[in-house]
């Protein structure tokens, strides 16, 4: 019998996986695609904290110390500074680097293996794995589910959704002229209803383009239209997309995200950021969260719903706060029209407000930010009963 059985060798989980064999723990870590890190469905934009949290840096394909945000009139607000901000990853190589970390540390990887569902008793879990060679089951004391938005462990489990799944649709180009050092992003119910797009610059001339939306709106008819759209055309001419790919995001923590001998981890858990999207800085924050749980209810041989629940108690404790926020922002986001949106970045391009985006932007704090251009640009101050409101 393995302590832990870990689904899904992404980001989080190998670093759950990771963690627990550090601690000498018994691994199971099992991957359904062939390939740790194929295909990729993920933009790559990480702050120098997530490399500070991963303990090394993953190869950076290119750094960003600003970025253009474009309204749907053609607005524009532009802001920088001498330092990089952001990092653009090869996301590809840092899912492999953190499974080869864990398979270093006495982890068991099997890739090409579905977990297709458990049934859970008093002495542990037994899994219904799918691989090469078959089906087999495999027993553990400990399950953790780190398989993505769908998480079919999630959904076998009985855990509550996320109160939002966006789904996204992009793409790699190439023959594209970037800003040099920045992000092009792009808002507007004609470019990405209800979310928003951008251009991620990988190297001299190519680029990560995407977007996200919402159901009933189709990302890939958006994505298509992103090319013809008034604003991102012109960045965009003369460009060749040179591959596709699709995925969701959920948004939202699951609550709770545990259950008798269960952890959810990552995007399995709904740990990506409101206002971005992104998951790999938080969804790291909840392997290490779930490591230090599974680690104390192994050891003292109780790995109940009650006991586990001291999980879901870091999470708020260490990025709780900030995803709430960062919910009040998207709610208040998702009342604005087209109109107000492009007021409000008018009144962000005045010279005080610029600056203060420039000292306080993060994109794993949006909160931050977003409390001190208030305080910045009294105008604003119009919109900020949108930030009590309930979604409607």
């Amino acid at each position: 019998m393995r302590d832990a059985l870990v689904v899904g060798a992404g980001p989080s989980g190998s670093r759950t996986a990771l963690r627990l064999a550090e601690a000498g723990l018994r691994v199971a870590l099992v991957e359904e695609h062939p390939r740790v890190g194929e295909p990729c469905q993920c933009a790559g934009l990480v702050t120098p904290r997530t490399c500070e949290l991963l303990g090394y840096h993953p190869p950076v394909l290119a750094e960003m110390a600003g970025a253009r945000l474009w309204g749907p009139d053609g607005e524009r607000l532009q802001f920088g500074t001498h330092e990089t901000r952001a990092l653009v990853i090869d996301r590809t190589a840092l899912d492999r680097s953190l499974a080869d970390r864990a398979v270093a540390a006495g982890a068991e990887l099997r890739t090409a293996t579905r977990c297709t569902g458990f049934q859970r008793d008093s002495d542990g879990v037994t899994a219904t794995l799918r691989g090469p060679d078959g089906q087999y089951e495999l027993r553990s004391r400990l399950l953790i589910g780190a398989d993505g938005p769908a998480s079919r462990v999630a959904r076998v489990a009985g855990l509550p959704p996320p109160s939002e799944v966006l789904a996204g649709c992009g793409g790699e180009i190439q023959g594209y002229r970037p800003e040099p050092g920045h992000v092009e992003l792009f808002v507007g119910s004609c470019v990405a209803p209800r979310f928003f797009g951008w251009v991620i610059p990988t190297g001299p001339n190519t680029a990560r383009v995407g977007l996200a939306t919402v159901p009933p709106h189709s990302p890939r008819a958006a994505f298509a239209r992103l090319f013809e759209q008034k604003t991102a055309a012109p960045l965009l001419a003369g460009t060749q997309l040179t591959s596709r790919f699709g995925g969701a995001i959920p948004l939202g923590l699951r609550d709770p995200a545990y259950a008798d001998r269960l952890l959810l981890v990552g995007d399995a858990a709904g740990m990506a950021k409101p206002t971005s999207g992104g998951g790999i800085y938080t969804g790291l924050i909840s392997a290490d969260a779930a490591a230090e749980t599974a680690i104390a209810a192994l050891a003292a041989d109780d790995c109940s719903a009650r006991r586990l629940a001291r999980y879901q108690r870091r999470l708020r404790r260490r990025i709780g706060g900030e995803l709430r926020l960062g919910a009040r922002l998207r709610r208040a986001f998702l009342k604005l029209d087209d109109a107000q949106l492009g007021e409000i970045i008018t009144l962000l391009g005045a010279p005080r407000v610029r600056k203060t985006i420039e000292r306080h932007g993060d994109i794993d704090y949006a909160s931050r930010a977003a409390l001190a251009v208030l305080k910045a640009q009294p105008k604003l101050v119009k919109f900020a009963p949108l930030l009590l409101h309930p979604l409607i």
